[in-house]
């Protein structure tokens, strides 16, 4: 009878399969875990690291964040689904950000420019600004906090609103 020699045993070839599938082995071979034999499929679903992004099996080619691997094409915004061409992102519970996104899920976005606001920051009548983006919507003047009057969702220096509104 043909035989054949593996795991240091001696198998029939009809009894030599996948321990988890039940398959007979192809051109792939075997691979051995706790030794057992498990068809690759099977071993890389069972204990192959898995993406953090799509949760597939991780075997070749990845990268290391966020406490995990990620397949390199699966390492992208969490929003917009842009890669980070500088090497940089932003981390919000546990998964990946561009700085814009970032920011807007963090309420740190200047209702003047809609650019994110790294530095110093005006909070004002809700909504937060840049120094530089707090101005009168009519004269464009700086606005100081305390001495500005809201119209329509606008801002406006106590002179522009009383000349327009009054």
């Amino acid at each position: 009878q043909k035989v054949l020699t593996a795991l240091d045993q001696t198998w029939h070839p009809e009894h030599f399969f996948c321990t988890h599938c039940g398959r007979a082995f192809g051109d792939d071979g075997f691979h051995e875990r706790d030794g057992k034999p498990y068809c690759r499929q099977d071993f890389l679903a069972m204990f192959a690291p898995k993406c953090q992004g799509c949760e597939h099996p991780v075997t070749d080619n990845y990268l290391s964040a966020l406490q995990g691997v990620w397949h390199p094409e699966c390492f992208v915004c969490a929003e917009c689904l842009s890669g980070f061409a500088s090497g940089s992102f932003f981390e919000l519970e546990g998964r990946p950000y561009c700085e814009l996104h970032f920011h807007q899920r963090q309420g740190s976005i200047c209702h003047g420019c809609g650019c994110p606001i790294t530095g110093r920051c005006i909070t004002a009548t809700g909504r937060r600004y840049h120094p530089e983006h707090f101005v009168c919507s009519y004269c464009l003047s700086k606005l100081q906090k305390g001495s500005f009057r809201e119209h329509d969702d606008k801002m406006y220096c106590q002179a522009c609103h009383d000349k327009l509104f009054l």
